[in-house]
């Protein structure tokens, strides 16, 4: 250990040197070089800015502008949720025939980062302009027809984002560390804006007055687009296939073989079970406006938070190979069960509320990483079972399972609310009456979705060393249609 430490000054120096000889050819063994790693890296920042902002006009009670401002009950949140489902159900199919169909010179997902950026963007701003003193059941119109066109565009936006980085390199470990260490990058894009939002608020009367939106939701969004132009120039897609592969499948086709695939089951069974464990995180907005009623408090507990999702998301590529991904999945969630549970008895004590709070966020921090770079692996099963890469199908028959889920799941939590008093007038909030029964039921709900989800986690069992050889075999395949 101590002989580890003594060269540790060297292998600093040595840094930027190899930094400087892989800048536009990767290292031996490599498929990405330290310049594409930037790109991807910095213009996720843009990315992720925008896609924060569609969490600001979120279909449900916890959204500030959607919920307090607009003054929509959650019943109806919810219902209108269950129509967006349908929506995205029926849009399904033609994504992924259009993303598994993409020949493009740029690749199956860089093109769509350049199509659907900027309709997003507007989009977004458009959500903070509906007038709020039209009729009600108008207004509700107006905003489920807006939300539906603005959830197609965003939701090919990101997914063209995410998923490129599961296609920059075939190598397992260097696409654990790319998600590592660019999901740490690009998260400074929503750390941002969760920070300066709520603090900026405070001079255009907080986060439940239009004008906050109105002002700065163009400002995020324009600098989120300038950036998101670095990650499309600046990467390149690289799938093992044969140089004579064409991207062709029909849709009945590509379901069936989707559908023989049990890893595909199984971690899809895992985020359906998941849905509802991220409630704890719901808590923070109303806990900072409501119990402490201060915004300056919401953007600096935003960025307090922000920051837990770190540790374990660099660490991910460490754990992963220590431990595998199957055991970190298990195990994080399980620490997060622990610490929301915690939170059921610290409400009246902010800083040990908000203390548990962070270490429950901190374990789920890997948590992207980890089923990201799984689903990568799923690809290249897939292809190496079936000969076609779906990368289109895998991700959107998986969106169709989990929004169907969703459909159903989404109307638990407003249930509730209701239940305890929360309906048009959100003010009520102010109320420890109604607030804390509220609050214990998105804790409960947290750690039952984070002990069941583990349960298909269980039987997975594609190891590292299985997708190594994995890969392997896909390259020898390659090298003989050449």
């Amino acid at each position: 250990m101590l002989e580890k430490i003594k060269e540790l000054p060297a292998l600093i120096r040595e840094v930027p040197k190899e930094i400087k000889t892989h800048w536009k050819k990767p290292a031996d063994g490599k498929y990405i070089s330290y310049s594409e790693f930037s790109s991807y890296s910095i213009g996720g920042i843009g990315v992720n800015t925008i896609n924060s902002l569609f969490g600001y006009v979120a279909l449900n009670a916890n959204c500030l502008l959607i919920g307090s401002a607009y003054g929509i009950k959650p019943t109806h949140l919810a219902w209108l949720n269950i129509i967006m489902g349908i929506i995205n159900l029926l849009k399904t199919p033609f994504i992924s025939m259009l993303i598994d169909n993409t020949n493009s010179k740029y690749g199956k997902f860089r093109p769509y980062l350049l199509y659907t950026g900027v309709p997003t963007a507007i989009l977004l701003c458009a959500m903070a302009f509906i007038p709020n003193d039209m009729n009600y059941w108008a207004k509700v119109s107006v905003i489920g027809v807006t939300y539906s066109v603005l959830m197609i565009f965003q939701a090919l936006y990101a997914l063209a984002f995410t998923s490129l980085a599961q296609v920059l390199t075939p190598n397992g470990e260097e696409r654990t560390s790319l998600l590592s260490v660019s999901m740490f990058i690009y998260s400074l894009g929503p750390s941002i804006v969760n920070m300066l939002l709520p603090i900026l608020a405070e001079a255009t009367g907080g986060m439940t007055d239009f004008k906050t939106y109105r002002i700065y939701f163009p400002v995020f969004s324009i600098v989120g687009i300038i950036l998101s132009f670095i990650t499309f120039r600046g990467t390149k897609e690289k799938i093992v296939v044969p140089k004579n592969y064409v991207a062709k499948v029909k849709f009945t086709d590509g379901i069936k073989q989707v559908s023989k695939n049990k890893y595909f089951w199984l971690i899809n069974l895992h985020t359906v079970l998941s849905g509802l464990k991220y409630g704890i995180g719901s808590i923070l907005g109303w806990y900072c406006i409501y119990q402490l009623q201060s915004n300056t408090m919401l953007g600096i507990m935003n960025t307090v938070i922000g920051t837990a999702s770190v540790p374990l998301m660099l660490l991910a590529p460490l754990l992963a190979k220590k431990m595998g991904k199957r055991n970190v999945l298990i195990w994080t969630n399980l620490l997060r069960a622990v610490f929301s549970a915690l939170m059921l008895v610290t409400m009246d004590s902010s800083v040990l509320f908000i203390g548990c709070l962070y270490i429950a966020t901190l374990m789920m921090g890997g948590d992207a990483v980890i089923t990201s770079s799984m689903t990568a692996e799923i690809f290249d099963y897939q292809q190496w079972k079936t000969g076609t890469r779906l990368e289109g199908f895998i991700t959107q028959f998986g969106g169709m399972i989990t929004t169907f889920a969703g459909m159903f799941t989404g109307l638990i939590i407003p249930y509730f609310y209701e239940h305890y008093g929360l309906k048009e007038d959100y003010n009520v909030l102010y109320e420890a009456s109604v607030r804390t029964p509220i609050f214990n039921i998105l804790i409960i709900t947290t750690i039952i979705s984070c002990v069941v989800c583990i349960i298909p986690i269980l039987f997975y069992n594609l190891s590292e060393k299985d997708h190594k050889k994995i890969i392997e075999e896909l390259k020898e395949r390659a090298d003989e249609t050449v």
